[in-house]
């Protein structure tokens, strides 16, 4: 008896410990399947599951299995409640697997059931904010109104919300007497509550900096703050990128100095002033223009009041081109972006008086090469407005008086070939196209809207521009006409490889126009030349403008018109990390008489390389109303002539 009692403790004991090493041997990787709900709230649900944390193990003990199965109730009761769903039914089964190289699978079944919805809402301000517009907006805006369901994420994010919009109006003592959620979830219902004391609004009272070789005149005409102006954070950063716009400083701080005794908002200025003068030098190249050089120069200050002097100089090989050109800004008043201006031009180039036929590829007659000089005294004022207020782009507008002497004489080189000279004997009429003289003083205005960010292919936004000009006989000027002129261009990007870009511009000028019939031997030709200054006139064609073409070879008779009309579109595909490849239309015409516009049409594609020195474009493009011409090539480097 006693042996057989020992017998049958001894099995007991083996069959307790293979019980507990069945709970603790290993077990393939879980699968989770559930359903009921969806979107985010099947989203929150798998991310609060210890199952579904389990699918990532390559092994997991048996026993822990359904530990984690019996947990799972309670997790997904957690995790739909921030959805408003307190009494959810949860079923939960683990169906172990038929084989060892099968996983085990958890099912989930959820019924949510109804949502706790708010009843009752009690949402008071309260102090010196409880009539400003803006968090009375937000309290008009409050995103759980009774009957609503209630949702822990968005009552979170409101009154954080709340917080942020208090600091950003200068309320910095605001404090919350009451904000509580208070759940009946056996009534499917919810109570909140919210008050909330924005305490005094601070405001400004100035500001100070360290010396600085600025006189304090200056200084307070970049501060656009005004004393005792009640505290926002918009007009800090305002002010901030007033100060980077000045041109005058290299490095800008701007730090807040609160006093809670006064209600007051000191900004501390700590400015590195910028050295006086900028330097630049650009070389380029282009099909167009042949090799090009820019030098630049900029004197940031010329002195404590922050007048300052922008002046260049530009060669390019195409027309042995030259242009020298300065610009005096000095301060006006007590707007940061409102000077007083004073600037000159002066051009030279080898140039030609053409005779084309719009209907033609060869000329009809020898052009008259002369050489042509333009100098342009300007007198006006500039003024900055903020237009975006959140993006901090400025509206760029110049009213000015311009006085343009510009010339053209065919005669001083005289080289005249055999057909010049038959061609002047013929019809003497021509005579006076061929040494001209004209004086203009102008008024006009002009409008440039930028609004761009990033650089090389992630290069995009827009750039708008335009322009009135005018002059009449009797106001000292030797022609009259008027003129309006708009141009735009927008680059949108999609994804990171691609991009769409789309230009256009648009010309008027009233301006007399003189027709002659030129004849020589068995050939004529109707020639048709606006008074408007060469300056003026409008031209297009070349690598910028309407590809196929020739440079600036598109405009009545090739000597440049009185309208210009183009528009292009452009698709640039990023290939590697700095090149692309492109295709492009485009079309446009500059002509005499708008009723025969004639618009000309190019099309093509491009390959595209962004380099420390700027943009490579090489562009292959076909003239098509010009089909017979062979394929025309593109090429630039860096940017244009000033």
């Amino acid at each position: 008896m006693y042996q057989s009692h020992r017998q049958f403790l001894r099995n007991s004991v083996l069959a307790l410990l293979l019980g507990l090493l069945s709970q603790l041997s290993v077990a393939a990787p879980v699968v989770t399947e559930i359903s009921g709900v969806d979107g985010a709230k099947l989203a929150n649900v798998r991310a609060h599951l210890s199952l579904v944390q389990a699918e990532g193990l390559e092994t997991v003990s048996t026993w822990r299995l359904r530990q984690m199965a019996s947990d799972a109730r309670e997790e997904v009761r957690g995790a739909l409640r921030p959805f408003g769903h307190y009494r959810p039914r949860v079923e939960v089964r683990l169906n172990e697997p038929e084989r060892d190289d099968q996983p085990w699978r958890a099912v989930i079944r959820i019924e949510p059931g109804p949502p706790v919805t708010v009843s009752e809402l009690d949402i008071q301000l309260r102090g010196a904010g409880s009539e400003d517009q803006e968090l009375r907006q937000w309290q008009a805006d409050w995103p759980l109104p009774v009957g609503s369901v209630l949702n822990h994420a968005t009552w979170e994010a409101a009154w954080r919300s709340l917080v942020d919009l208090a600091d950003t109006r200068g309320y910095f003592d605001h404090a919350f007497e009451q904000r509580r959620v208070l759940v009946d979830p056996d009534r499917d219902r919810a109570d909140v509550t919210l008050h909330f004391d924005t305490g005094q609004r601070y405001r400004f009272v100035g500001f100070r900096s360290e010396p600085l070789p600025f006189s304090d005149r200056l200084m307070q005409r970049l501060t656009i703050i005004d004393p005792d102006e009640p505290y926002t954070l918009q007009r800090v950063d305002e002010q901030r990128e007033v100060l980077a716009r000045s041109g005058l400083f290299d490095r800008i701080v701007v730090e807040e100095e609160r006093d809670r005794d006064s209600g007051t908002v000191e900004l501390h200025y700590r400015l590195n002033p910028r050295p006086p003068n900028s330097y630049r030098a650009t070389v380029g190249f282009g099909t167009d223009t042949g090799a090009r050089l820019q030098l630049n120069w900029i004197r940031h200050y010329l002195s404590s009041r922050g007048n300052r002097l922008d002046s260049g100089f530009g060669v390019q090989q195409s027309d042995s081109e030259f242009v020298l050109r300065s610009e005096y800004l000095h301060p006006r008043g007590n707007d940061p972006g409102d000077f007083l201006t004073a600037g000159g031009l002066l051009r030279r180039q080898q140039d030609n008086f053409r005779f084309n036929d719009e209907s033609r590829r060869e000329a009809v007659f020898d052009s008259f090469s002369g050489s042509r000089e333009q100098v342009e005294l300007r007198f006006g004022r500039l003024e900055q407005r903020l237009f975006w207020r959140d993006r901090f782009q400025s509206l760029e507008e110049r009213l000015f008086v311009a006085v343009l002497n510009e010339s053209f004489d065919a005669f001083r080189e005289a080289r005249f070939s055999e057909e010049n000279e038959a061609l002047l004997a013929a019809n003497p009429e021509l005579e006076p196209f061929l040494q001209t003289e004209t004086n203009t003083l102008s008024l006009g205005a002009e409008w440039r809207l930028p609004n761009i960010s990033g650089t090389g292919f992630f290069t995009q936004g827009h750039i708008a521009e335009a322009r009135v000009l005018a002059a009449h006989e009797s106001l000292a000027s030797d022609v009259s006409f008027a003129q309006a002129y708009v141009r735009g261009r927008i680059h949108r990007i999609f994804g990171d490889r691609h991009k769409v870009m789309l230009s256009g511009e648009l010309g008027y000028t009233q301006a007399d126009v003189t027709k002659l019939d030129l004849n020589l031997d068995d050939r004529f030709l109707e020639l048709s030349i606006t008074e408007l200054p060469e300056r003026y006139r409008f031209k297009t064609g070349g690598d910028r403008t309407v590809r196929g073409y020739g440079f600036e070879t598109l405009s009545t008779n090739r000597n440049g018109a009185n309208h210009i009309l183009t528009a292009s579109v452009e698709y640039e595909y990023r290939v590697g990390q700095n090149w692309s490849l492109a295709t492009f239309f485009d079309i446009g015409n500059a002509f005499n008489d708008w009723n025969e516009r004639k618009l000309k049409r190019g099309a093509g594609v491009g390959f595209r390389w962004y380099t420390l020195i700027g943009p490579i474009q090489v562009d292959v493009a076909q003239a098509l109303d010009d089909i017979d011409t062979p394929w025309r090539l593109h090429f630039t480097i860096g940017t244009r002539l000033l």
